[in-house]
């Protein structure tokens, strides 16, 4: 079996769309729906199930999906293996990790960890905390750096490296502020307080909803949201220009316009920023680097205690 190959199919059993998958390897459609289609000449059945754009395994696509994991596993770890004897450090880490939170922690750990490992290649990529987590399960990325609630998603190593508060985000000319001041509650906010005004907020798939939506659950109160928004920029800028009231991990503050203010919340709600691995699957020195420089990234805001 081509391992080149090997890797394509699993991109596409991955992505569950051959357009998706072509693009994420960088290739054109036509050239990997070709070696799908020699494939499964060669083996005498079909791997895939095509519904319109969308595709799905079928039983023949599923046993070979899943040795050609168990494979590309294999080689990842005979060549962490080989690194690690020769101090050649030539090993490769795939890391998936959401969104922007990833961007600015990747910004952080790069040149630091490239200054110890100038040979080990990082390969990074956006995904939600859900698909991370996935992907780490099956063997495809080495290490997941989420955000998450209290609970677990899957069994796998759970490595807590900080906890990020969520803050309310208001307008500093909103009204609201000059009766918060009056009642002395402008250090920390009953939500209690603001049942009657509209939250931005972030999609129900992520985990800044799921705390904040516990957080208005610990307060009593069913808000109005009438606008869901991915990403913070988006976020507030509608805080800044209108009545919107959002939250924003502190992790975020230094990306909030002056013109908003943010304060915390009387229940202090908090999301765990966690590496997710593998227990099956040995981690080399260059990764528990890795997950250190991390740590040391996120628990940084964790002491921050001046709002």
């Amino acid at each position: 079996m081509d391992l080149k190959k090997l890797e394509h199919i699993l991109r596409i059993a991955e992505e569950k769309n051959i357009s998706r998958a072509a693009e994420r390897l960088f290739i054109s459609q036509p050239a990997l729906n070709l070696q799908l289609l020699n494939l499964e000449r060669e083996l005498g059945t079909k791997l895939f199930v095509r519904k319109g754009n969308e595709c799905s395994v079928t039983e023949a696509g599923r046993i070979y999906v899943e040795t050609a994991r168990k494979m590309m596993n294999m080689k990842k770890d005979c060549y962490a293996k080989i690194a690690e004897l020769s101090q050649l450090h030539n090993e490769e880490i795939a890391i998936g990790a959401s969104g922007l939170q990833g961007d600015y922690m990747m910004c952080y750990i790069f040149q630091k960890f490239h200054e110890y490992h100038p040979n080990v290649k990082l390969q990074f990529t956006s995904m939600k905390g859900l698909k991370a987590q996935e992907l780490v399960k099956n063997g495809t990325i080495d290490l997941g750096i989420v955000l998450m609630g209290d609970k677990q998603s899957y069994r796998m190593e759970y490595k807590l490296l900080g906890k990020v508060e969520l803050l309310l985000a208001i307008a500093k000319n909103h009204p609201l502020l000059e009766v918060l001041e009056e009642e002395g509650e402008i250090t920390e906010i009953d939500l209690a307080k603001l049942s009657e005004l509209p939250f931005v907020l972030a999609p129900k798939d992520s985990t800044e909803r799921s705390v904040a939506e516990m957080a208005f659950e610990d307060a009593g109160i069913d808000p109005y949201v009438p606008m869901d928004v991915e990403g913070i920029h988006y976020q507030m800028a509608l805080v800044e220009s209108s009545d919107y009231c959002s939250f924003i991990s502190s992790n975020n503050r230094a990306h909030v316009p002056d013109s908003i203010r943010l304060i915390p919340c009387k229940t202090h709600p908090k999301m765990n920023a966690v590496a997710v691995y593998r227990k099956d699957k040995p981690l080399t020195k260059a990764l528990v680097e890795l997950i250190a420089l991390a740590e040391e990234y996120w628990s940084s805001f964790s002491e921050e205690e001046s709002f």
